[in-house]
């Protein structure tokens, strides 16, 4: 009996549960192989590249090999030669990004900088290549050292030296430093980085004169400017000139940048305006004589009633056309702060420009203090007329606007209006306003 019940429980139908499980355990499996079998076509994928990749620096590095040491160079670079600085080579199916460059030593064997009469001792050169991989960058990169036969000898032209800091004197380390002539004679334009202490030296740099422009991300660019009369204004960072011999020192200061966004909204409901025309100077003093910064700029706001300048350097803005801010329907009639702001390093600043409907019923009140002229935050602002009866507390900007938005809309008539302000600390005025669409009133407090 015992045995005839147990053939048929193992002998029963598959349930439900059983063939999920079987299931899950196929499907696990089969997942586990694909993956493996994806990661091993990718490894190898990886690997094919990688060998593609050294096998084309050693052919870049021996084409420099193959030459004479005075010819072992890069075309637009500081050490000229024939040999391309850039490049895109296709091999095998893949693309490679080749960049070459060729620096002068100055080894401290013999001394350094202005106590070594040649400062051009001999040749290193970098060869990086690099390709995308499933979305990620790789790089592989060779350096070589090439000597001169014999003695060291002089190349010729000066020694730059750069040193990167933010306006704090703190080191920006790896900033991008371009170097472009401006006579071509011979032609440069040579790309290369400050090193972890921010700093740069350059040996055999021909004698000309250059323009140096300096970038990083998340900081504003930098470049040099050309003297009057080339220019109309006198740089603060000019132009560099190199001359045989010479040993050059410049000190660049570049910051972090902050990001900038003007509004222009309507005082009454804050509904987006377009159109508005805005002239802005300010950021990074690039010159004096007359003063010039590095932003000036002339743009409208868009359908969002905005302008948004996006990364711009810190320092002090100016709007310079405040006199002439309107549309055809809207008058400015104020900030929220005040239209000379600063923008901070890292800072997301947001500049608020108020304007008010010209043909709307309304009035604007400006307080401020008798004496100094400064608005009044604080003061307690009351609109009277019939059943017409609203009060309003001033911000920072001392400005009070009627009619206050109400649900349903509270409409204001073209008449006269009892106007009451009062703030603690100063005597309380009053007066009759005569109301004919916008309307726009000063008035000071003298202080107790």
């Amino acid at each position: 009996m015992f045995k005839r019940k147990l053939y048929k429980k193992n002998n029963r139908g598959v349930t439900i549960i059983e063939a999920l499980i079987s299931i899950a355990v196929v499907a696990f499996v089969t997942l586990t192989i694909y993956q493996a079998l994806s990661s091993a076509v990718r490894n190898m994928g990886e690997a094919k590249q990688k060998v593609g990749a050294i096998a084309l620096a050693n052919e870049k590095m021996e084409v420099l090999r193959s030459l004479p040491y005075d010819d072992v160079g890069v075309q637009g670079g500081v050490v000229s030669g024939p040999v391309p600085a850039e490049e895109t080579v296709s091999r095998n199916g893949f693309e490679y990004e080749v960049k070459t460059q060729v620096r002068y030593v100055d080894d401290p064997f013999d001394g350094t900088g202005e106590d070594d009469s040649v400062s051009t001792d001999y040749k290193k050169a970098q060869v990086a290549v690099g390709w995308k991989h499933f979305g990620s960058q790789e790089l592989v990169q060779f350096n070589s050292i090439f000597v001169p036969d014999g003695i060291e000898t002089d190349a010729g032209g000066g020694t730059l030296s750069v040193n990167t800091s933010n306006a704090s004197g703190e080191i920006v380390p790896n900033v991008e430093f371009t170097l472009d002539s401006i006579e071509d004679s011979p032609e440069v334009l040579y790309t290369t980085s400050t090193d972890n202490s921010g700093s740069l030296i350059l040996q055999g740099v021909p004698a000309q004169s250059y323009r140096a422009v300096l970038s990083k991300s998340d900081y504003e660019d930098v470049r040099t400017y050309p003297n009057p009369p080339e220019s109309s204004f006198n740089p603060v960072n000019s132009d560099i000139i190199i001359e045989d011999g010479d040993f050059y020192t410049k000190d660049f200061i570049i910051n972090k940048t902050g990001n900038l966004l003007l509004k222009a909204l309507d005082i009454y409901d804050e509904s987006q305006i377009e159109g508005v025309e805005v002239h802005l100077e300010g950021g990074k003093k690039i010159g004096s004589s007359p003063d010039t910064y590095n932003l000036d700029d002339t743009s409208s706001t868009d359908s969002s009633g905005q302008i948004d300048y996006g990364d711009v350097s810190p320092g002090v803005y100016e709007i310079l056309n405040v006199d002439e801010l309107e549309t055809d329907d809207y008058q400015y009639v104020g900030t929220e702060e005040q239209v000379t702001f600063s923008v901070a390093a890292e800072e997301n600043k947001e500049v608020t420009l108020l304007f008010a409907g010209k043909d709307k019923h309304s009035l604007l009140v400006n307080i401020e203090n008798q004496d100094t002229g400064e608005p009044l935050e604080g003061a307690q602002v009351n609109l009277t007329a019939g059943d017409f009866d609203q009060s309003v507390t001033t911000g920072v900007d001392g400005k009070a606007y009627f009619p206050v938005k109400t649900d349903p809309e509270t409409e204001m008539e073209n008449k006269d209006y009892q106007l009451e302000v009062s703030k603690t600390g100063y005597q309380s005025d009053s007066l009759t306003v005569t109301v004919n669409k916008l309307t726009v009133e000063d008035v000071g407090l003298a202080e107790n």
